[in-house]
């Protein structure tokens, strides 16, 4: 009975709006086109994620000669990514630890990534956010003040992620053995693309 009487209701309502003269509402579009911005904002680091921290920048942050470290960098076409691996001081030694039967493993290779995501806007961008910070709270345990806008860390992702206007940055690094002590370096990684953003 209800859905017969909001349907009847809103047939009515249509059929009392009269559609306006199509002359004037082609003289009334171009106007009000004309006094919209457009609120998409652009992505300047589409195809530029690895500008946003350079090797330079990275081998100079952690202490590491590119070459000796064999440092690896790869991006993703049309995406705001950056992916870097290098070797760490003693990986000789922890590969040779783990072929031994029963040892822990130990990863040999630190690894940085640089994602950053375009929402259009501001409000989307922090719409987005509030969907990490309320839905994925497990996930992204650790609020991080004074990072951006807005910034959350996970422990078991070792994934810092920072909403800068209407982009929302993520930096995932493996150095340390304790992904909680991986923090105040991806912290130090941001930024230096804050900066530049």
């Amino acid at each position: 009975m209800n859905r017969f009487f909001l349907l009847t209701l809103l047939t009515l309502l249509m059929a009392c709006q009269q559609d306006p003269d199509p002359a004037d509402r082609q003289q009334a579009e171009p106007e009000a086109q004309s006094t919209t911005p457009t609120a998409h904002r652009p992505n300047p680091w589409k195809n530029a994620g690895c500008e946003l921290v350079t090797d330079t920048e990275v081998a100079e942050l952690f202490h590491f000669e590119p070459y000796e470290a064999t440092l690896n960098t790869r991006t993703l076409p049309d995406k705001g990514f950056c992916l870097r691996s290098w070797n760490k001081p003693d990986w000789k030694e922890r590969e040779s630890n783990n072929e031994k039967v029963g040892a822990n493993y130990l990863e040999p290779k630190n690894t940085l990534v640089l994602q950053v995501f375009d929402y259009g806007t501001p409000e989307i961008a922090a719409a987005q956010f509030d969907i990490i910070k309320k839905d994925r709270r497990n996930t992204y345990e650790k609020d991080v003040p004074g990072l951006g806008d807005d910034a959350v860390w996970s422990s078991s992702t070792t994934t810092l992620v920072v909403k800068h206007e209407h982009l929302v940055l993520n930096v995932t690094l493996e150095h340390k053995d304790s992904p909680i002590d991986n923090l105040p370096m991806a912290k130090k990684v941001a930024e230096i693309a804050l900066n530049k953003m």
